[in-house]
């Protein structure tokens, strides 16, 4: 079966002086390592049994940066799947200070590189998805016919102050506010939040994925259904329909048993994609989840490849 991955992360020389110096809070994986898109890397994918990667580049400061480093990223990873076209593809990073550039730049890395999406890291000036200043860029999308991937961020500094520091070392206080906790809470009520705004009656085939199992939303199913979807008046359809036309979920950062059952019993298998959150978590022990899940060889592989394969045209 062909193994693709849709949550592989990676950064430019543009924006590796914003990545944190080794052994400071918030570096979690080797820099040398992020920056490779070649041959090294690709020899990590064979030994692990990786057909493709779907890159996405990692986080930046989307309100400081210009269009033009952006777009120099971009030409980067373009070149990389010209050179591999059947090992990479990849998401556009997008200059999200200037929805208009966005959109241009997610016209221009489709419509000439092939790009497969784009992935959007968390929220911008603490704007979410849903505020009215991106909906030509979800339109663009749309019209594209390609999916965003929404990816979390650190939370908003009026956030993470009092939520997740404390009488702890400031390792702790950016793991609650990150990996642990915080950016998982967020991207899920991310996507709630585009669900009962409408976005996705404004927009009916713009498509939507999120990581880590579905970001909690599972283990708040019971929930969302009782107490959310009575009380969203304004929608064409019930909250839980949303999720079988508008949302993927991908495994990345999971491979234990249990959360993926919750999310394959949540979402179904056709809405489920594999992915490992390269290089932040191992390779191996997600390879070796994938082929030992309780699914049929037909299953295993619709996960393993297939879902992306159809989603992103690859």
């Amino acid at each position: 079966m062909k193994v693709i991955t849709l949550e592989e992360h990676w950064i430019s020389e543009e924006f590796k002086r914003y990545y944190p110096k080794a052994g400071s809070v918030g570096c979690d994986a080797d820099i040398a390592v992020l920056t490779d898109i070649g041959e090294r890397r690709i020899a990590v994918m064979d030994q692990h049994g990786i057909d493709m990667q779907v890159l996405g580049h990692g986080m930046f400061p989307a309100t400081t940066v210009s269009a033009e480093q952006v777009m120099k990223t971009n030409d980067r990873a373009a070149a990389a799947v010209a050179r591999h076209p059947d090992r990479f593809a990849a998401f556009a990073a997008l200059p999200l200070a200037t929805v208009g550039a966005a959109t241009d730049e997610l016209a221009r890395t489709v419509s000439q590189f092939g790009f497969k999406g784009a992935m959007i890291n968390g929220t911008v000036d603490g704007r979410f998805l849903d505020h009215p200043d991106f909906w030509p860029l979800l339109a663009k999308a749309e019209e594209l016919g390609v999916p965003l991937y929404l990816h979390p961020a650190y939370p908003a500094a009026a956030i993470s102050k009092p939520y997740y520091e404390g009488d702890f070392s400031d390792l702790v206080s950016f793991t609650l506010g990150s990996t642990a906790a915080g950016w998982h809470w967020e991207t899920g009520l991310h996507v709630l939040r585009m669900i009962v705004a409408g976005i996705f009656d404004r927009f009916p085939r713009l498509q939507i994925i999120i990581g880590h199992l579905g970001e909690l939303i599972p283990f708040y199913w019971e929930r969302i259904e009782y107490w959310l979807e009575p009380r969203v008046e304004n929608l064409r359809k019930p909250v839980r329909d949303y999720f079988n036309s508008n949302i993927h979920i991908t495994t990345s950062g999971y491979s234990t048993l249990p959360p993926f059952q919750l999310a394959l019993q949540t979402f179904g298998l056709d809405r489920l994609m594999f992915s490992i959150d390269y290089p932040f978590n191992p390779l191996a022990p997600a390879v070796s989840f994938l082929h030992n899940l309780p699914l049929t060889e037909p299953q295993k592989a619709q996960l393993a490849g297939q879902n992306a394969a159809r989603l992103l045209r690859l």
